[in-house]
């Protein structure tokens, strides 16, 4: 680089440890420990300046007590000692560690002795939650062992103050980005409410690096951070959540910074990005702003091969076959003996590298008698594979639509959900699938109305990501108290209705006016939120479950870091409403008309109902004052009426998709 050493930044990077990933497993649970005590040897053989990671240290927001003090142990061992730090912390660490109960660089700290600074952001796995809204790294900044930084507390304005880093003339700007939900990240750039301060002396003279941990792929319309929403005067991004490993540095799109994306240190996806050689980067920066990476290929990651096998390409013998999938099952087989032979060629002859591999076969079929058991078929390999339960993936082989040809999976524009799977269905977040599946139906009778398309996306997300199992019941029965609550303050008139024509047409009211309020989506993601971070759950689930002994830290993700600790889910706030204005005045006009003398003060008031197929019928009906001919002696209390018809519906119920509300109330 034409640059003395004396003032070359030297930097390690690595992102997406998962440590603790599938530790209850007796062949893969050493894994993650494995490559990361590598990656901190790698630190100390290379003699860097500080380590960088981009977020995703941990598997879980909430992992085991093993997990934690195994990553104690090797931060202690590998980043502590007698090693001198030769370069300056410039910036105010009280602004760039604010939320840290310690607010200083761990290396200046007199109690400790640091020869490898290690400064980290958060990712979606590992982020803050449950009570104090606080996560894992929060520990480990606490004992000492890592700088935690990056954190974003205020999301209706976000502001980037870098750490100001100088070794000789060469000066460093380290920003962090932790992981937000991309949706939100996404809204906020685009209202330019994403800021990044700079330093204001020798503005020109500092490499800027920003370290952020978000989607890069698009998976939705606003399911990804593009390349042009971030600020050009960056020199380099380090893009973390992304686990295929692409070292080298792109051009981004707009051609004014450079991205690298380490990648993930161990394999949680059994995908091809997943596939590809694993390494991490050893960077270089000089005061002439000139930088160079170089990676590092990891020794101690196992073996993982992935293929796709399309059976159309291959003259099978079914017709002779005993059963139909016997000529496929034989074919796979033969498919999968040849992988277990190729994956010999990745053993590196590191003493702490698995030899049992990992296999993944996307086969390819075009009718469901090609199917077997893939179970069964994986005891074949005990022994053999790290994953026999799910060595084989089947894919149906996509036919082209005809032209004109619309189903329940095609969005409004016309694209089909097979358009998420281009790559692979590992590679899709699945809560945007459920979100964009519920959203983009054009029948009736397949939308959700009791449920919600943000609730339940983000119930599934728990589930996937946390490993939370209650999530969706959780969501599910909180949408259905709170159904239940708006139908407690609702008055009906029951002249004229059946029992089974009250409660649905109150649930599809009560949907349609949600839906016309923008700002209630903000209220139904924290309330959803809220409760999938409930501190009394949280509090419950740590005790219960085996091997979860952080009780602070709860399961659910955390996509704004907003405090809802306050929030009781054992009472939920009751939603007001009448329906709306249109439904009022059809009430009205009809309660007018099939009254003889309609006395004065008539008014309207929307009715729920469900009919006996299940089927939604949207009606209202007027309450006519004195002299009408259903009279007071026709009305019903809520208790009786709402509340009776409630309990009897789910008998009246058809086996159409039950939909729902959103989370928020009705203002």
């Amino acid at each position: 680089m034409g640059a003395s050493t004396d003032d070359t930044f030297r930097i390690l990077i690595a992102t997406d440890n998962h440590l603790g990933y599938a530790e209850k497993d007796p062949d893969r649970n050493n894994d993650s420990f494995e490559t990361f005590e590598e990656i901190l040897g790698i630190a100390v053989e290379k003699e860097v300046d500080f380590i960088l990671l981009g977020g995703d240290l941990f598997h879980e927001n909430k992992p085991s007590r093993q997990c934690v003090i195994r990553c104690m142990d090797l931060l202690r061992r590998y980043t502590f000692g007698d090693r001198p730090v030769v370069f300056n912390f410039v910036s105010d660490p009280a602004e760039n560690f604010k939320h840290a109960k310690n607010p200083t660089v761990n290396y200046l700290d007199p109690n400790l002795n640091v020869a490898i600074p290690v400064f980290s952001i958060h990712g979606n796995h590992d982020d803050p939650s449950g009570l104090g809204q606080m996560c894992a790294l929060e520990m480990l900044s606490t004992a000492g062992l890592i700088n935690y930084f990056g954190r974003i507390d205020n999301l209706q304005d976000v502001t980037l103050s870098p750490i100001l880093l100088e070794k000789g003339r060469s000066k460093l700007a380290l920003y962090g980005l932790s992981s937000v939900k991309d949706e939100r990240l996404f809204r906020l750039f685009r209202e330019n409410r994403v800021k990044m301060l700079r330093p204001r002396e020798d503005l020109d003279s500092w490499f800027n690096i920003l370290t952020l941990h978000q989607n890069r792929t698009r998976h939705g319309p606003t399911s990804y951070i593009p390349e042009s929403f971030l600020d050009p005067f960056l020199d380099l991004v380090v893009w973390g959540h992304e686990h295929q490993c692409l070292i080298d540095p792109k051009r981004s799109a707009e051609d004014s910074f450079h991205v690298i994306q380490p990648g993930s240190s161990v394999v949680t996806s059994l995908c091809g990005g997943e596939a590809d050689k694993k390494q991490v980067a050893l960077l270089e920066v000089n005061h002439l702003q000139q930088f160079k990476t170089t990676g590092i290929p990891l020794q101690t990651i196992r073996p993982f091969v992935f293929q796709d096998l399309c059976l159309a390409d291959h003259d099978l013998d079914e017709e002779n076959a005993a059963k139909p999938n016997e000529a496929v099952e034989a074919l796979v087989e033969r498919k999968v003996r040849e992988m277990i032979n190729s994956s010999k060629e990745m053993l590196t002859g590191h003493s702490r590298q698995p030899t049992k591999p990992l296999i993944r076969l996307r086969v390819e079929y075009t009718h469901e008698s090609q199917m077997f058991n893939v179970t069964r078929f994986g005891h074949r390999f005990e022994g053999d594979v790290a994953n026999p339960g799910d060595i084989v993936l089947f894919r149906k082989t996509r036919l082209d639509a005809k032209k004109g040809e619309r189903g329940i999976d095609q969005g409004i524009d016309g694209e089909t959900m097979d358009a998420l799977f281009s790559e692979d269905v590992s590679e899709v977040r699945v809560e945007d699938l459920v979100e964009q599946y519920f959203s983009t139906l054009e029948q009736e009778t397949q939308k959700l109305y009791l449920l919600s398309e943000k609730g339940m996306a983000r119930a599934v997300q728990a589930f996937v990501d946390k490993d939370d199992k209650e999530a969706l019941s959780l969501i599910v029965q909180h949408q259905i108290e709170k159904t239940r609550q708006h139908l407690l303050n609702m008055e009906c008139d029951m002249s004229d209705q059946t029992e089974g024509d009250l409660v649905e047409d109150a649930v599809i009211e009560y949907r349609m006016s949600r839906l016309a309020k923008k700002e209630t989506i903000k209220q139904e993601e924290e309330e959803t939120q809220a409760a999938l971070d409930d501190p009394k759950r949280a509090k419950k689930r740590g005790s219960a479950t085996e091997g979860d002994d952080f009780n602070d830290f709860s399961d659910g993700n955390n996509s704004g870091n907003e405090d809802n600790d306050d929030w009781d889910m054992d009472l939920p706030r009751p939603a007001r409403g009448r329906g709306s204005r249109g439904a009022r005045a059809r009430g009205a006009a009809r309660g007018r008309g099939r009254g003889r003398g309609a006395g004065r003060g008539s008014t309207s008031k929307a009715e729920l109902s469900m009919v006996g197929d299940g089927s939604p019928k949207a009606t209202s009906s007027s309450r006519g004052g004195r002299g009408s001919r259903g009279g007071r002696g026709r009305a019903q209390t809520k208790s009786q009426s709402i509340m009776e018809a409630f309990q009897r519906a789910p008998a009246k119920r058809s086996t159409k998709t039950i939909c729902y509300i959103s989370d928020s109330d009705d203002d």
